[in-house]
C-alpha cells in the first residue's frame, strides 16, 4: 500500500530505458545552432497562444492539475490575472513562505503547498499583464522571482534526491510557465535575463529526460505533462543541444498517452473528471505545435481532441464546470471548449443523455423550457488512489440549481481528505450495517487502486422517462453479502425517482445518505424540503413505514477549495429478503400525490399530478412480473401511463 504522494511519484519514476536519442538531421533542420529561439522572428511567430491573450486569463488558457488548482484557489482565490498580480505584489508569497522565501519550507508538512510555489502557477499572470499593458513593473517582479529561484536552487548532483524542486511536475510546470514568460516579455527582457532563464531551462531539459524520459510508459497524468514540457523545449528552443531528443521523447510519451490514457468512450482511465480540461490542453498544445512547427502529429490526434471536447460538453454541469467526482475540483470548461473549437475550426457537440460504458458514467438531461434537469450516475467502478468510495453515487440539478451534490475534494494536504472526502459517508450512497470502504477510510493518503464490481448495467430512454440502472454486487465486502441495485430516473421531465432494491438472506441495517449544497432543509414527518439558490424542492417517500428514522445532520462539501459545512440527509431502515426503498425529488410547485402498493412480487407507486396518473412498477429479483394498480410489468423498473 502506497503511503503518500511522494512514494507514488517515486514508484512511477523507476524502471525503463531512455526513449529516443537526438536526430542530427532533424536538429540541423530545426536550426539548433541558431543564437536564440525568442530572437528568431520565425520561431516567435510559432508561439500559438498570442491571439487568445486579450480575452482569456492564463488560468483559462492553461488549466491546472487538481493538486495545483486546489492550493491556488486556497491561497489566491482567483484565476483573474489582474487580481493575482495584485495579491502577489502585496506580499502574499512572502507572507506564506517567509521573507527570504523558503522554497522547501513546507515539504515535510504540506507537500502540495510546497510544490505549488515551485511550479510558478502565478508567474505567467505577470507576463500577460506586461504583454497587455507594457508596464515594466510586471516584468521586474516576474524576474525577481525567477532569479531568486535559480539562485537558491542550483542543479547539483543530489538536487533530485534532496527535495522536490527538481523532480516530476515541478520541473515540467516551470518549463511551461517560464516559456510563456519569455515569449510574452520578449520585446523588453534583456539578453542577460534571457540567458539566465534559458540556461536554467537547459538544466530543466536534462532533468525531464532523466525523470520522465527514463520512466516506463504509463497512463499517469504526470508523465503526459512531462511529455508536453519536453515538447515545449524541443519546439521553442531548437538551439538547445538536446532539443531534438526532448522533442522526439515528448512526442513518444504523448502518443502513448493519447492511445492508452483514455477509454474508447473518451473518459480518462484515472477516473478524474476535474482533470479533464488539464489533460485536454496537453493534447491541444501538441496539436498547435504540430501545425506550426513541422512535425507529424499522430493521425488520431485531431479526432481524439474532438472526442475530448464532446466528452467535456456531455459531462459538464449546468454551471459549465466539470462534476467534482473523485479528487476533482469543479473545473470551469467554457474557455477550454471555446479555444478548442477555434483551433479545430468546428463546433463540438455533446450528448444530452449518455452512457459511457468504459468510463462507467451516465448523464441524464431534460432540456424542456423551465424543466431543465441534469443527473450524473457514477457507480465507483474504481476505488483507491484518486477515486472515492461513493458506490452507486449520483448528483442532481434542477433549472441550473444543484439539489443533491457530491462532496467533492479538499486540498491533498488536508487530513479531511482521508477522514471525510474519500470515505463512503461523504457520498450519495447507502451504508450497509454501517460499513464504509476500508481502503479509503484509514489515515493512508494514497491507497492502492482497485477495480470493483460496481457498474452501470444499462441506460433506458423512452418518451415518458430516462433511467440509469446500477449494481453493487454482494461479493463487495462493504455490502455485507447484500446484492444492491440502484435505479435513478427522470419521469415526464417533472420529477426524479431514486429506487434502491436490496436482496439478502438475513436482516441488515441500511442508511441512505444524500448531500446538499448550502441550503436550509426542513424536516416534516419524513418529508424534507429545501430552498436552493433559485429553486425550492422537496423529497417525499411513498412508503413512510419503511423508514425508522429520517434526520438531517451536518456534513462537509468542498466549494471552490474551501471546506464548507452543509446539510446531509440520513434515511435509516432495516430489512431482510427483498427491500425496496423509493424516494421522489420534485420541485415544490408540483402537488404530487402518491399511493404505494406492496406485493409479493414487487411494489408499485401511483403518482397523480394535475389529475393525470403515472405508475412506477418495480419487480423483485427472480420473479416473472409484478402487477399493481391495474398495470403489469416484466421489467425490474418500469414507468407507465
Amino acid at each position: 500500500m502506497i503511503k503518500d504522494r511522494r512514494e507514488l511519484i517515486k514508484l512511477l519514476a523507476g524502471g525503463g530505458l531512455g526513449l529516443l536519442c537526438i536526430n542530427p538531421i532533424l536538429a540541423k533542420h530545426l536550426g539548433i545552432d541558431s543564437p536564440s529561439a525568442i530572437s528568431n522572428p520565425e520561431i516567435k511567430k510559432q508561439f500559438p497562444f498570442i491571439k487568445y491573450l486579450k480575452k482569456y486569463n492564463i488560468g483559462e488558457l492553461i488549466p491546472k492539475d487538481q493538486g495545483g488548482k486546489l492550493v491556488h484557489m486556497e491561497l489566491l482565490k482567483t484565476e483573474v490575472d489582474e487580481e493575482i498580480v495584485a495579491k502577489i505584489n502585496k506580499g502574499l508569497i512572502e507572507e506564506e513562505y517567509g521573507v527570504n522565501i523558503g522554497w522547501d519550507v513546507y515539504e515535510d508538512t504540506q507537500v502540495e503547498k510546497s510544490v505549488w510555489l515551485n511550479r510558478f502557477y502565478f508567474l505567467p499572470s505577470f507576463a500577460r499583464m506586461f504583454y497587455l499593458t507594457g508596464d515594466s513593473s510586471y516584468l521586474k517582479t516576474m524576474m525577481k522571482y525567477i532569479s531568486k529561484w535559480i539562485k537558491d536552487n542550483p542543479l547539483t548532483p543530489d538536487a533530485q534526491t534532496k527535495n522536490y524542486n527538481w523532480r516530476d511536475m515541478q520541473a515540467a510546470w516551470r518549463v511551461i510557465h517560464w516559456t510563456w514568460c519569455l515569449y510574452l516579455t520578449e520585446n523588453k527582457i534583456n539578453k542577460q535575463e534571457k540567458d539566465l532563464i534559458e540556461n536554467s531551462l537547459k538544466d530543466h531539459g536534462q532533468v525531464l529526460l532523466t525523470w520522465f524520459g527514463k520512466q516506463k510508459l504509463n497512463e499517469f497524468n504526470h508523465q503526459a505533462h512531462g511529455g508536453l514540457a519536453m515538447l515545449y523545449l524541443g519546439v521553442f528552443f531548437p538551439h538547445f543541444k538536446q532539443a531534438g531528443e526532448l522533442k522526439e521523447t515528448g512526442i513518444t510519451i504523448l502518443t502513448h498517452h493519447l492511445n492508452k490514457a483514455f477509454y474508447k468512450d473518451g473518459g480518462n482511465v484515472e477516473q478524474m473528471f476535474g482533470y479533464y480540461p488539464f489533460e485536454t490542453h496537453i493534447f491541444r498544445d501538441m496539436y498547435l505545435f504540430s501545425m506550426n512547427n513541422e512535425f507529424n502529429a499522430p493521425e488520431n490526434l485531431k479526432p481524439k481532441l474532438k472526442q475530448m471536447g464532446a466528452f467535456i460538453k456531455t459531462v459538464a454541469q449546468p454551471d459549465n464546470t466539470m462534476p467534482p467526482i473523485n479528487d476533482s475540483y469543479e473545473m470551469p470548461v467554457g474557455s477550454s471548449i471555446a479555444v478548442l473549437e477555434d483551433i479545430l475550426s468546428s463546433p463540438l457537440k455533446g450528448s444530452a443523455t449518455a452512457f459511457l460504458p468504459e468510463t462507467q458514467l451516465a448523464v441524464l438531461r431534460s432540456e424542456k423550457p423551465n424543466e431543465k434537469w441534469y443527473v450524473t450516475a457514477n457507480p465507483a467502478k474504481t476505488i483507491g488512489a484518486h477515486a472515492h468510495a461513493g458506490r452507486l453515487g449520483f448528483t442532481l440539478w434542477y433549472n441550473g440549481t444543484p439539489i443533491v451534490i457530491d462532496s467533492g475534494v479538499c486540498n491533498y494536504d488536508d487530513p479531511k481528505l482521508v477522514t471525510w472526502y474519500r470515505t463512503s459517508e461523504a457520498h450519495n450512497t447507502v451504508l450497509i450495517d454501517g460499513k464504509t470502504d476500508i481502503e479509503t477510510s484509514t489515515d493512508v493518503l494514497w491507497t492502492s487502486k482497485r477495480t470493483t464490481g460496481n457498474h452501470i448495467r444499462d441506460l433506458e430512454e423512452t418518451e415518458l422517462f430516462k433511467a440509469c440502472y446500477m449494481t453493487s454486487p454482494r461479493f463487495e465486502e462493504v455490502n455485507s453479502r447484500v446484492q444492491w441495485n440502484r435505479n435513478v430516473a427522470l419521469v415526464d421531465d417533472k420529477y426524479f425517482i431514486l429506487h434502491d432494491c436490496f436482496e439478502s438472506e438475513d436482516e441488515h441495517d441500511f442508511e441512505l445518505l444524500l448531500h446538499f449544497p448550502e441550503v436550509h432543509i426542513n424536516e416534516n414527518e419524513k418529508t424534507l424540503s429545501g430552498q436552493g439558490k433559485d429553486e425550492s424542492f422537496k423529497i417525499i417517500v411513498p412508503n413512510r413505514d419503511l423508514y425508522e428514522k429520517v434526520e438531517v445532520r451536518s456534513g462537509l462539501i468542498s466549494k471552490k477549495a474551501e471546506n464548507v459545512v452543509a446539510p446531509m440527509a440520513s434515511y435509516k431502515f432495516k430489512g431482510d429478503g427483498v427491500v425496496h426503498s423509493i424516494l421522489v425529488i420534485a420541485p415544490n410547485y408540483i402537488d404530487l400525490q402518491m399511493e404505494y402498493s406492496s406485493k409479493k412480487t414487487g411494489a408499485g407507486v401511483k403518482f397523480t399530478d394535475a389529475g393525470k396518473d403515472i405508475f412506477l412498477l418495480v419487480k423483485n429479483p427472480g420473479t416473472k412480473d409484478v402487477a399493481a394498480f391495474g398495470k403489469r410489468s416484466e421489467k425490474e423498473f418500469n414507468v407507465l401511463r
